[in-house]
């Protein structure tokens, strides 16, 4: 697979946050399909969803008919975000990031960055 593109992308809701004098954070609301991303070799890149560094994002909804909830976290250097897969880790290997696959459903998240 590859990285997520951001033509797979739609926001669905889009503001910012912070002092109306100094910094401001943008904060979206995304839905995305089309491929199976988030680990290391297939990324959820910050450019994809419209930034240049990612400080937070919610756990992400796979709209799946079972509705599965997916652990998410930004990378320490922002630049993507990071997925982990509960239906697939064993104790072996429950820290290591994980692919979502999505090329049939939307997954669903929100993003705070710069």
């Amino acid at each position: 697979m590859a990285n997520l593109l951001a033509s797979n992308v739609t926001v669905l809701d889009s503001w910012v946050t912070g002092s109306t004098s100094s910094k401001r954070n943008k904060v979206r609301r995304v839905k995305w399909t089309g491929t199976t991303a988030g680990g290391d070799t297939n990324k959820l890149l910050a450019s994809a969803f419209g930034f240049t560094k990612i400080l937070h994002c919610s756990d992400i909804l796979l709209d799946a008919s079972t509705k599965s909830i997916h652990p998410a976290v930004p990378s320490a250097d922002g630049s993507q975000i990071l997925v982990m897969d509960p239906t697939t880790v064993t104790d072996a290997n429950r820290a290591n990031v994980a692919d979502l696959a999505t090329s049939t459903d939307y997954a669903y998240c929100t993003i705070e960055g710069v």
